[in-house]
């Protein structure tokens, strides 16, 4: 493994030793981004630095090859360079599933790997994918809507403290390290929710996942249940409240419907900003306590049933001994 080349002389022992110690049970492929964190943590300057370098490297060349053949190579940074191969790797298997869902004759045999090329042929020359079989008279097809997907993991630290990114740096999963300065920009910049993991502060083990962004099935139960602000006594809809952390998101509230609740924009302003509190208790039931101590209960309006039961009669009243039957 060529990852821990980078490092100065002097790390290199202690690469080593750890190295060994990570190689246990991990295949090649696995092992490589285990070694390239490692590295980092060990490494003097920080990812940032040496990304800001990296990318006055960027370029395109062209490698000439034989029978009239050449290599395009272009040097970017990694993130991109993945979202490029992804989203021509998702065009390409549209292609290809596109060919079962059609009764004409089969004409296109061309494998994966060369629609890849095909496809960014395309693209950088005339800015759309013409081999696209979803392509209709009416319009372009949807071969071009197809976006990149690539998966980040960022540490909270982090992400926050440019500081720590050698300690513990992000990660472009499948491919290594990835500089503090990207790893904010996507978190600031993407509309795509993330998800929250929790791990064991030891074994780093997977404890418990989450989001901060609700589902839909979420909004529609919360929706359904508050039907108003649920601060005692307000009457603002919910559809014009804001979907409130009972217990701040930020210190550990999950993204779930026990601990979600509406509150109007008055009402969430001043339980984030006063002395007031709340818990949420089981059945969506919110305890608030006010700066002076008192508390007040908001409990979900019931809906009238649509079914109702009622007792039974009372039985007739057993008859005295000795009395008569009638």
């Amino acid at each position: 493994m060529d990852v821990g080349c980078p490092l100065p002389v002097d790390a290199r022992a202690e690469y080593d030793l750890l190295a060994v110690a990570t190689a246990d049970g991990l295949s090649p492929g696995r092992l490589r981004s285990r070694l390239a964190m490692l590295a980092e943590r060990l490494h003097p300057t920080t990812i940032t630095e040496r990304h800001h370098r990296g990318r006055d490297t960027r370029s395109v060349r062209i490698v000439t090859g034989q029978d009239g053949m050449s290599d395009l190579i272009a040097t970017l940074p990694t993130v991109l360079a993945v979202g490029i191969s992804d989203r021509l790797t998702q065009q390409a298997r549209t292609i290809v599933d596109a060919r079962g869902n059609t009764n004409e004759t089969l004409t296109d045999e061309r494998t994966t790997a060369q629609l890849r090329a095909d496809i960014l042929t395309d693209l950088l020359l005339t800015a759309a994918p013409e081999a696209d079989p979803t392509r209709t008279d009416d319009g372009p097809g949807t071969l071009g809507t197809i976006r990149a997907r690539i998966q980040v993991i960022v540490p909270a630290l982090t992400l926050l403290t440019p500081d720590r990114e050698n300690l513990d740096p992000a990660e472009l999963v499948g491919h290594g390290p990835l500089d503090a300065d990207t790893a904010r920009t996507l978190a600031d910049t993407t509309t795509l929710p993330w998800d929250r993991v929790i791990t064991h502060p030891i074994t780093g083990a997977v404890l418990h996942t989450d989001t901060y962004h609700r589902t839909t099935a979420i909004d529609r139960h919360l929706r359904a249940r508050d039907r108003h602000c649920r601060w005692p006594g307000c009457t603002v809809p919910a559809t014009r409240s804001e979907v409130d952390h009972t217990h701040d998101h930020a210190l550990g509230g999950e993204t779930t419907i026990t601990n979600l609740a509406h509150l109007c924009q008055r009402h969430h302003t001043q339980k984030q900003f006063t002395r007031w509190t709340v818990k949420q208790l089981p059945g969506g039931v919110l305890e608030w306590t006010s700066p002076t101590g008192r508390t007040y209960t908001d409990e979900p309006l019931p809906y009238s049933p649509a079914v109702r039961f009622l007792p039974d009669d009372p039985p007739p009243p057993d008859p005295e001994e000795g009395s008569p039957p009638f």
